[in-house]
C-alpha cells in the first residue's frame, strides 16, 4: 500500500491535517484508525463525512484495517493513515502494518504528560511504545505542519532522558 503519511494526531483529522499535510500530499484517501470512533455511531458519521478537500475518508477499526490491509483493500490509492497515539500505532504494527517511517504530529498536553516539543507531549506508555516502534525498525519523526523540519524522536527521548 503507497502510504503518503503514517500520523499519530490526537486530533485525528482536523483542520491541520485536512489543509496543510491534505494539500501538500495530495492523497486519494484518509485513513482513520481508531476503535472508540467506530463504536460511536455519530462519531463515526462525523469524520468519514468531513470535508477533506476532495479526499475520501475511510473510518476503521484496528480489526477491520488490518484485514483491508490483507485484501489489499487499498492498495491502488495514495493512501494517508491516521491515528490517535503511539500505542494505537504499535498496534497495528503488530497486526501486519508495515511502514519505515511515521509522524508524530500532535499529542497535546495532558496531566501527567511531559513536554518534548510544543506540540508532543507523553507520558510512560507514550515513551515505550514509541521505543518498540522504534525497536521494530520503523523511524519516527515529530512534524506538526510540512514545512517544519522533522525531529527525530530518538534524539527528543534521549535528550528527555530516555534511553
Amino acid at each position: 500500500m503507497p502510504f503518503v503519511l503514517v500520523r499519530v494526531d490526537d486530533r485525528l483529522i482536523h483542520g491541520q491535517v485536512t489543509v496543510a499535510w491534505g494539500a501538500w500530499l495530495s492523497p486519494e484517501r484518509m485513513i482513520l484508525v481508531n476503535d472508540e470512533v467506530c463504536c460511536c455511531d455519530w462519531r463515526c458519521a462525523l469524520y468519514a463525512d468531513t470535508d477533506a478537500m476532495g479526499v475520501s475518508v475511510s473510518v476503521e477499526t484496528g480489526e477491520g484495517f488490518a484485514a483491508g490491509l490483507k485484501t489489499g483493500k487499498w492498495d491502488d490509492e495514495r493512501t494517508f493513515l491516521i491515528v490517535e497515539s503511539p500505542r494505537d500505532l504499535l498496534a497495528l504494527i503488530g497486526s501486519g502494518l508495515d511502514v519505515a517511517e511515521a509522524n508524530i504530529g500532535g499529542m497535546h498536553h495532558a496531566e501527567g504528560k511531559r513536554e518534548l516539543l510544543p506540540y508532543v507531549f507523553v507520558d510512560d506508555e507514550d515513551v515505550a511504545a514509541m521505543k518498540e516502534i522504534m525497536a521494530g525498525g520503523t523511524k519516527l519523526t515529530a512534524r506538526d505542519v510540512p514545512q517544519a523540519q522533522p525531529q527525530d524522536l530518538a534524539v527528543l527521548l534521549r535528550a528527555l532522558g530516555e534511553k
